[in-house]
């Protein structure tokens, strides 16, 4: 079957022809210049991995070469890009630099699947590194298709987040989303300020905070699952991130799922105690007080820390789930924190619960759970833009079924497989297709102890998230896609990455490398945010 028959996401415009395929030999070369060249650099690096070749980079093209270069695009915004390949070249064309990455993902799923793996000795005897004829226009139906990377509640190096990054970006998602605190960790670094009148303890945070994980049963608090970042550490995944058109998205949860603040500053407490650590995964118990002037201390330092080493637009401020806060509390604590948010040049985000408060213009509401009326409310009134991740179609730390030896059962409904994550449409429940921001698959951690279980529990259905907020929802079939999906089974293993061989999708792959020896139990959980 012709390759670009088997595309993820599905582009907007393909046309094949049965003209001659276009062969990569050794003596082809990658010509590019100025803002093309690291896409280019990008192109060679995979492809002299798999090939052995030199792939040398150049300013002029000749026949035979691949061609990487900016053009205006009319037709398509942001992230726009297209592809035509003859017989004779490879023309990867784009108005940014995120449309060039955007077609060297789609041009590599247009080279066999050995692409993905190392050269390999083949005693004379040279892969066919063909192409198929092919002219594709594309551009994203949402600009925002992310995913969220729970490091709270498990810890993740930055090597790994590095390795989630690598593989999301091929299927052109575009954001990861990273929940930096909860109520068993902290896991930023935040610095001493100059002048610190309260005296509150910042180090802290990470030295008492950075400490936890929540404990099930038979994993334990083991070094590995347990750390945090520094601000340099940070700093590394966002400029990593950016160089594969991914957009980091810190998030500090307020005013609950708090805990491990109180533990490390007891200024923060009404009685001026510590709280002690929790590693269970209970959540809803723990809250900032409104009445303390130095919550709003706490916040501004924290907020203008982050903000100062997160060149995105964004900032996660969290506001779910605080159950023992207060109504009046709440509104009052929240509509504050968002200000201070919008107030440091950032677009402010947080859980649906936070729509309830009037947010600053412009604002930008996750829903998860619950009633969608709120957010849309706020879209209609102020601007705000609607992040998609409902729980039964985007969350990735539920179980596929009763059987799966991690994730959790609190979201009813089910079996949660790459098809309930396919088959629905965000624009939904009053929702404007204007007022859509785009769609994030949420992985909360709990019962997650590493990227090989990770992936475990992200694969397929990431795959799923990513066609969704790409593709056009009239362009978009579920057996069409199942059929695309199995083709993907042997790029995801050469690759290394783990993924839930679904028993209702023709894989013909090679086998899944094992997520885990031994897998975790799972505690089932009522709520996970």
């Amino acid at each position: 079957m012709n390759l670009a028959e088997n595309l993820i996401p599905r582009p907007q415009h393909l046309a094949t022809s049965g003209s001659a395929a276009f062969t990569l030999h050794a003596s082809a070369r990658i010509a590019a210049s100025g803002g093309a060249l690291a896409s280019a650099g990008q192109l060679a690096a995979l492809l002299r991995r798999a090939t052995g070749y030199a792939l040398p980079l150049v300013a002029e093209a000749l026949p035979g070469d691949l061609v990487l270069e900016f053009t205006d695009m009319p037709d398509g915004g942001p992230e726009a890009y297209a592809v035509s390949v003859t017989a004779e070249s490879v023309r990867l064309t784009a108005t940014d630099p995120a449309g060039l990455f955007n077609a060297v993902q789609t041009l590599r799923q247009l080279f066999p699947a050995a692409v993905e793996g190392a050269a390999e000795g083949t005693g004379g005897t040279e892969p066919a590194w063909t192409v198929p004829a092919v002219e594709i226009a594309d551009t994203p139906r949402l600009p925002y298709r992310g995913l969220m990377l729970d490091v709270a509640r498990s810890f993740f190096t930055v090597a790994e987040v590095k390795q989630q990054i690598d593989t999301m970006s091929q299927f052109k998602l575009n954001a990861l989303h990273l929940h930096l605190t909860d109520d068993q960790a902290w896991r930023i670094e935040i610095h001493n300020p100059a002048e610190n009148p309260s005296g509150l303890d910042y180090s802290r945070l990470t030295s008492v905070g950075g400490q936890g994980a929540v404990d099930h049963p038979g994993v334990g608090l083991t070094p590995g699952h347990t750390g945090f970042y520094t601000q340099q550490d940070f700093r590394e995944i966002v400029d990593y991130a950016a160089t594969r058109n991914v957009l980091i998205v810190p998030e500090i949860d307020l005013p609950g799922h708090v805990n491990a603040a109180l533990a490390a500053l007891p200024q923060l407490n009404p009685d001026g105690r510590p709280r002690p650590m929790n590693t269970s995964g209970e959540v809803g118990y723990s809250t900032l007080d409104a009445a303390n002037p130095l919550t709003y201390e706490f916040v501004r330092e924290v907020l203008g820390q982050l903000a100062a080493i997160t060149p995105g637009p964004y900032l996660h401020i969290g506001g779910d789930e605080a159950l023992v806060t207060g109504h009046d509390n709440y509104v009052a604590m929240v509509r504050e924190f968002a200000a201070i948010a919008a107030g440091l040049g950032k677009t402010v985000v947080g859980w649906n619960e936070y729509a309830d408060v009037e947010l600053p213009q412009g604002a930008v509401v996750q829903y998860w759970h619950g009633e969608l009326a709120p957010a849309v409310r706020q879209a209609a009134e102020n601007g705000a833009r609607i992040l998609m991740s409902p729980a039964a179609n985007t969350y990735l730390d539920q179980k596929y079924d009763s059987a799966s030896p991690i994730g959790l059962e609190w979201v009813e409904g089910g079996p949660f497989t790459w098809a309930e994550y396919y088959a629905w449409d965000p624009a939904q429940g009053g929702i404007g297709e204007e007022q859509l921001l785009g769609v994030e698959g949420p992985l909360w951690t709990e019962t997650v102890r590493g990227n090989r279980q990770a992936a475990w529990l992200t694969y397929p259905r990431a795959i799923s998230l990513a066609e969704v907020g790409w593709s056009r929802q009239e362009d978009r079939e579920l057996q069409d896609f199942r059929r695309r999906l199995g083709t993907f089974g042997e790029r995801l293993a050469r690759q290394g990455v783990t993924f839930q061989e679904a028993p209702d999708v023709d894989w013909s792959a090679a086998p899944a490398p094992a997520f885990s020896d031994e897998p975790v139990p799972a505690e089932p959980q009522v709520r996970n945010n």
